[in-house]
């Protein structure tokens, strides 16, 4: 047998091995079903509840589209209360935060400008933090990993998605970057492990953001007072406005990226508006799924549990044919692939089956979390047409044990990183057979 021939079999061998094992994962449910005639082609447990992770977004997502609008935007503004005397501001000077998670610092030097524009050098008066538009928490889930970057806090004011990154000088001190005033655990971590790049979540992100804009200002020579959380001023006089881009495009970002600030703002924002005044990320969350069951009346949601807006959390669960009762309503009222990240081209399906007649065939959203994996979205298969398919993979004998540690170990998460790869592969080898017609 020629050395070709060996290779080509090993290959076989690897294909049939990689399709048996799609059957042999730890618990595995799936649903595939043709988005023109809703006919079912292929099923596998279907009607069985998982651990959805980041999958859990699409909720969030399509509620804001219902309810704001693609076209919202989200204002950040700075006012002041009071004249300027002397280049100084007899008065207050407020902060204000509606939702933009991507505020930058090119935004908190626009503010820092401008107040140098009108001549304000020193305020007499309060600096005031307002960002009680809607709930505001200090981390999304508080069983995350201390110096997780995608479990930073959420609220109305916030800076580049609530996190910094750590850095190392020449001389082996660490900084961040942006520089983060209030130093927590995650600092300590990081300081810690003196890895010399890393990304750190920032807590009190409001906080974080007005003191960020005090640092600027006074690079900038204008000397404002240590914010805080107070009443605000009357007949404030808006200086500057800042608008989000629109948010469709925040959304698109939010399923391309999986990003947990982007989907626990856009969420909560969403809910306040249907209801204000939630105390919990959770209670924020049932309120926007409650308002979507009116608009799946076909849809079985018994066992459907939803924790927070981002799906960062294994208590979450949602069963396949849940996830695909979404993906009708997203395609038939928003077009919603078109916002999903595509295989072989974008965001977190960038890596996956970068394989010639393969490619963005899968336009999905992803979910990852500790022994839980996900793939929700749509499928162009060979022979035309448009799928829509929900495949959920998840090991909660593992995730128990993961979940009982103070902290994770070292070789849990080695062992859970292997367990998303090899899962992610039997996925894929799933699609390539529904890609080709082969149920």
């Amino acid at each position: 047998m020629s050395w070709r021939s060996v290779a080509a079999l090993a290959v076989i061998i690897n294909l049939v091995a990689a399709l048996t094992t799609v059957v042999a994962a730890p618990r595995t449910g799936y649903v595939l079903i043709d988005a023109n005639s809703g006919q079912q082609l292929a099923a596998k447990s279907q009607n069985t509840a998982f651990m959805p992770a980041s999958t859990m977004k699409l909720v969030t997502i399509l509620s804001a589209l219902d309810h704001l609008g693609p076209d919202h935007r989200f204002e950040t503004s700075l006012s002041v209360n009071g004249l300027v005397n002397d280049n100084m501001l007899q008065g207050d000077i407020v902060l204000q935060g509606n939702g933009d998670v991507e505020l930058d610092l090119n935004d908190l030097m626009r503010m820092g400008l401008t107040l140098r524009q009108i001549g304000i050098r020193a305020v007499r008066g309060r600096f005031v933090v307002s960002d009680n538009a809607f709930l505001r928490v200090n981390e999304i889930n508080p069983t995350q990993p201390l110096d997780a970057p995608y479990n930073a806090g959420v609220g109305p004011l916030s800076l580049a998605f609530g996190r910094v990154t750590v850095r190392s000088q020449d001389n082996g001190r660490l900084f961040t970057n942006p520089q983060l005033i209030e130093r927590g655990p995650a600092w300590r971590i990081a300081n810690a492990k003196r890895k010399r790049a890393r990304a750190i979540p920032v807590r009190d992100v409001g906080m974080h953001t007005a003191l960020s804009l005090r640092r600027m200002a006074g690079e900038l020579g204008i000397d404002l007072p240590v914010p805080e959380r107070g009443a605000l001023p009357a007949q404030m006089q808006k200086i500057v406005r800042i608008q989000s881009k629109p948010l469709v495009n925040m959304i698109e970002g939010t399923m391309v990226y999986s990003n947990n600030q982007l989907a626990e703002t856009i969420g909560l924002a969403t809910a306040s508006k249907l209801k204000p005044g939630s105390k919990t990320l959770a209670e924020s969350a049932v309120t926007l799924w409650r308002d979507l069951l009116p608009r799946l009346p076909q849809a079985n949601w018994q066992g459907f549990t939803i924790t927070n807006h981002s799906g960062l959390d294994s208590s979450a669960r949602a069963t396949p044919a849940q996830l695909a009762a979404l993906l009708k309503y997203g395609l038939s009222r928003h077009q919603l692939p078109y916002l999903l990240p595509a295989n072989a081209w974008s965001g977190s399906l960038s890596r996956r089956m970068i394989e010639a007649g393969r490619l963005q065939r899968i336009w999905a959203k992803t979910g990852s979390i500790d022994f839980a994996t996900a793939l929700s979205g749509y499928l162009l298969p060979e022979s035309g047409g448009l799928w829509l398919f929900a495949i959920i993979s998840d090991d909660p004998e593992r995730r128990a044990v993961y979940d009982a540690m103070p902290e994770p170990s070292a070789e849990i998460r080695k062992e859970s990183k292997g367990w998303e790869r090899d899962i992610k592969r039997q996925h894929d080898v799933l699609l390539r057979r529904w890609i080709s017609g082969v149920f």
